[in-house]
C-alpha cells in the first residue's frame, strides 16, 4: 500500500523553507518527493525513485499538492529537460518570471 504525508522543511539540510509531499511504500521508504517552496509555492524539485519511474507517482505527488494549495512550475530558463517534459505533461501555470531577478529571466523579458 502506498501513502502520500506532506510536511514542512529544507531540502536536504540547505536552510530553505518548502513545502514537502512524499509517497512511502508498505516499508515506509521513500520512493517519491516534491519540493514546493514556501514563499513562492514554486516546484523545487521532484523525485522518483528509478525502480518506480514511470508508474504515474510524479503526476499523483503534483495532483495532490495542486488540490491544496495554488502551486507554479519554475520559470522555463530554470528547468532541466525533464522537469520542462513534466511541466508540458500535467500543465499547470508557471511562477512569473518577474519574481525572478537572476539573469536567465531578465533574458526572457527582453
Amino acid at each position: 500500500m502506498l501513502t502520500i504525508t506532506a510536511r514542512t522543511g529544507d531540502y536536504y539540510g540547505d536552510g530553505s523553507n518548502n513545502h514537502i509531499w512524499e509517497t512511502r511504500d508498505s516499508d515506509a521508504t521513500v520512493i517519491a518527493e516534491l519540493y514546493v517552496s514556501t514563499d513562492r509555492r514554486e516546484i523545487m524539485n521532484i523525485w522518483v525513485h528509478e525502480d518506480h519511474r514511470g508508474e504515474g507517482h510524479a503526476r499523483t505527488l503534483y495532483e495532490t499538492a495542486s488540490g491544496q494549495m495554488d502551486i507554479f512550475h519554475a520559470p522555463e530558463a530554470h528547468r532541466t529537460p525533464e522537469g520542462n517534459a513534466f511541466a508540458e505533461a500535467v500543465g499547470g501555470e508557471t511562477v512569473a518570471p518577474y519574481a525572478c531577478d537572476c539573469y536567465a529571466c531578465d533574458s526572457l523579458e527582453n
